[in-house]
């Protein structure tokens, strides 16, 4: 049965729960002196929406012409602005977002969405923990290409993109719901359960179960936690300090301590964390 031909409200889809901001950079070389990437200035500006851009990027040369008012940059009229780092050339402009792609992973269309960027010279980073790639399935997309490309067409791409990526993601959302239920509803409930009860949890693991919870929390299918609260756990972990690669039997036991109270904190946190009724009524 469809989703949509059920009672109830629809499960929020908002693009501001897959959008996590993101921020414009500028660099600036000074002229007259030899090239060194500790003597470029940069300049950001931090945005909350795609429609943001423009906004922030009329801030950021506000900050520019201030900085120009003391200084020169190192510029060709045919080349542009000059760096010896090629990410800085041209119009040394950067448009970076991040986004929380937990559902076209779990339909499968991730690898091709991602491989697509490429075609109109972005890219993507994902997050590498302990080991375990594209943890949590929260990537960084940003420009390739500075050169060949003014900055009004950069930045008039990069939010069609960065729109374009958060609508495919809200119709993966709404495709699992209505399409795909049991296998959104087995990805969070093997999660909760192995948050409830695991005995070692390693920072790449706990992210991973982390973020099949925070697609259920922002949906309205979980009780006792918001997905803001898995967006404060996920980003605590990312800002703990990293142990050295194990070298020593001292070394794994400290690993296995720090694994131990991650599942301890998981254990005591999720112990009271349910489906929703919203939940009941489109996955039973």
């Amino acid at each position: 049965m469809s989703m949509r031909h059920r009672p109830g409200t629809y499960p929020d889809l908002r693009l501001s729960e897959i959008v996590a901001g993101g921020t414009l950079f500028l660099w600036r070389n000074p002229a007259g002196k030899p090239f060194g990437e500790k003597d470029a200035w940069t300049l950001s500006v931090e945005w909350d929406m795609p429609d943001d851009i423009p906004a922030a990027y009329a801030q950021l040369q506000k900050d520019e012409a201030r900085l120009a008012a003391n200084h020169a940059f190192a510029w060709d009229s045919d080349f542009g602005y000059l760096s010896p780092l090629p990410a800085h050339c041209g119009t040394a402009l950067c448009a970076e977002g991040e986004f929380h792609l937990e559902a076209l992973n779990l339909i499968g269309d991730l690898p091709p969405v991602l491989n697509a960027f490429e075609a109109v010279r972005f890219n993507s980073s994902s997050i590498i923990e302990d080991g375990i790639r594209q943890a949590a399935h929260i990537f960084r997309v940003r420009n390739t290409a500075t050169l060949g490309l003014s900055e009004h067409d950069l930045l008039t791409r990069a939010q069609r993109l960065f729109n374009d990526l958060a609508i495919q993601e809200c119709n993966a959302r709404r495709a699992l719901v209505e399409d795909m239920p049991r296998i959104f509803e087995d990805s969070v409930a093997r999660a909760l359960a192995v948050l409830r009860s695991a005995r070692l949890l390693s920072p790449g693991e706990l992210l991973d179960l982390l973020s099949p919870v925070r697609l259920a929390a922002s949906m309205g299918f979980l009780t006792g936690i918001t997905r803001a609260e898995t967006v404060k756990m996920m980003r605590e972990q990312l800002a703990a300090p990293e142990l050295p690669p194990a070298q020593s039997a001292e070394d794994d036991r400290r690993r296995d301590a720090r694994d131990a109270k991650l599942a301890d904190q998981a254990n005591i946190r999720f112990a009271a964390v349910t489906f929703s009724s919203l939940a009941a009524e489109y996955f039973n």
